[in-house]
């Protein structure tokens, strides 16, 4: 009786370290092919932002819920236009269409490199909130040990 034929094997899902790597080398990719050096700035800007908001995921992946939603659509749109731009430019015409997508691309970058690190801001809120409630409880037990000069009890 001939061998049963082998199962196919199901592609692993791609470590989530690799996927940021993917995205990042997408996003220098499409910044090579974009020569107007001001949307090029803009796009290292993403990138930098993109590589940090990745290392928080890295590094702490209790924050992968706050970036769900920057991670499975902001990027990948972003990514997106900026493709459709390469795309645009490539075209070597300034048509009323191209010109008008472009020019809309262009104005979004503002807008999305202000998003991306609000994005990243947003990671460090309960590492901010807990920074300061530490500080309080610090100067609070100074104070109420006579270890500044404001102590509440002076004798």
């Amino acid at each position: 009786a001939p061998a049963p034929a082998p199962k196919p094997q199901k592609a692993e899902p791609m470590p989530e370290a690799d996927q940021y790597q993917k995205i990042l080398d997408e996003l220098r990719r499409v910044n090579d092919a974009i020569p107007d050096e001001e949307m090029t700035d803009k796009i290292s800007r993403l990138e930098a932002v993109s590589a940090k908001i990745f290392e928080q995921a890295r590094t702490d992946p209790d924050k992968l819920p706050q970036m769900r939603k920057f991670m499975d659509y902001y990027l990948p749109t972003s990514l997106k236009l900026l493709n459709t731009y390469a795309e645009l430019d490539k075209q070597g015409i300034e048509g009323e269409n191209i010109s008008e997508s472009k020019h809309r691309i262009e104005q979004t970058m503002d807008t999305l490199v202000k998003a991306f690190e609000n994005q990243l801001d947003r990671l460090f809120a309960s590492d901010a909130l807990d920074v300061s409630t530490d500080i309080d409880v610090m100067q609070n037990m100074l104070r109420a040990d006579g270890l500044t000069d404001d102590a509440p009890f002076k004798l």
